[in-house]
């Protein structure tokens, strides 16, 4: 389970549309204090963007990794938007930023334009084989 952090909902959505102007997708990565369930940063990271999906920077992420151990934090989640209907791709599938079992990562249709709601989002949590495995609800990983 992930405790979101008061106003990290908002703030990943204020995040998701800034970037994203309702034309290109984003991406961010939900933090939080190792060891324990709270997501109570977001990381917008440096990356490309476009319609049809972006890429983080590898110089960004070596980075985040440095800072993380020197605070002795963690990504907690992987969020990004789609351009349509909310999914998990097959790049998502191949390149999440955590490749251990039970790693949530969320979609967000309409490039967040919507309600700041993970109510229409694709949740998933990979698992051991290193597939996904897609919630019912985000309820079952998130609370509020």
């Amino acid at each position: 389970m992930i405790r979101l952090a008061s106003g990290l909902l908002l703030e990943t959505f204020r995040t998701l549309r800034e970037c994203g102007r309702a034309e290109c997708e984003c991406g961010v990565f939900w933090t939080g204090p190792s060891g324990g369930d709270l997501a109570d940063a977001v990381e917008h990271p440096l990356h490309n963007r476009s319609p049809f999906g972006y890429e983080v920077d590898s110089e960004w992420i070596t980075q985040l990794w440095i800072r993380l151990a020197a605070s002795r934090r963690s990504i907690k989640a992987q969020i990004h938007t789609h351009p349509r209907e909310a999914f998990h791709s097959c790049v998502d599938d191949k390149w999440p930023i955590i490749s251990q079992p039970d790693f949530v990562s969320i979609v967000i249709p309409d490039f967040a334009t919507g309600d700041s709601s993970l109510d229409r989002a694709w949740v998933g949590c990979l698992q051991l084989d290193g597939t996904w495995r897609p919630l019912k609800s985000v309820t079952e990983v998130i609370i509020t």
